[in-house]
């Protein structure tokens, strides 16, 4: 078995469907970057990586997992907002976006889907209250997406509120500031 099928298998074997570059130095053991560029390289000329944006590959015969990506696309980012809520029967508006709770505000297109990244104050992100890790990528809980919506947006009309932990939410909504601890009491 030559060196760079080695490389693709371990690769293909991961749990993983996109990596960025340093996860794939990590993977194939590769510590110079010119190495590595020249690995990369090769691997998407011979349609082995499919290049998804500067410094973010896939394997080329593996489905991406469009919240994995989303959240490779931005560090420090989860997803939350409409995404989280609708998938919850919060709300039941259909979401053609995903969006997610970041550092920046900022919206990625690509062939994948429309990635809408929304700001929060720095210490509602670097909580890890409400959210949840599925392995390669982070998502809020329905408290902590409900949050980060009435913090961006104030109070609107919420569908079914009924799958809300009232015990959960309050302490995370106190990682916001007071205005969302009042908003998150009027409405539930």
């Amino acid at each position: 078995m030559s060196n760079i099928t080695k490389k693709i298998l371990k690769l293909a074997i991961s749990k993983k469907s996109v990596f960025t570059a340093d996860e794939l130095a990590l993977a194939w053991k590769i510590t110079n970057k010119n190495v590595l560029r020249v690995m990369i390289n090769r691997s998407t000329k011979s349609n082995i990586l499919k290049k998804i944006r500067r410094g973010i590959y896939s394997l080329n015969e593996k489905d991406v997992n469009v919240f994995e990506l989303a959240c490779k696309l931005k560090k420090r980012s989860y997803i939350s907002f409409e995404t989280v809520l609708s998938k919850a029967g919060i709300i039941f508006q259909w979401q053609d976006k995903i969006f997610l709770a970041s550092n920046r505000t900022s919206e990625i297109k690509n062939k994948y889907g429309k990635f809408v990244y929304r700001k929060i104050p720095d210490k509602a992100l670097h909580s890890n209250d409400g959210i949840i890790s599925k392995g390669n990528y982070f998502i809020a809980t329905e408290e902590r997406a409900l949050c980060d919506k009435v913090y961006k947006d104030g109070i609107s009309y919420f569908d079914d509120l009924s799958g809300i932990d009232r015990k959960k939410i309050l302490p995370i909504a106190k990682l916001y500031n007071k205005r969302l601890e009042k908003d998150i009491r009027k409405i539930i």
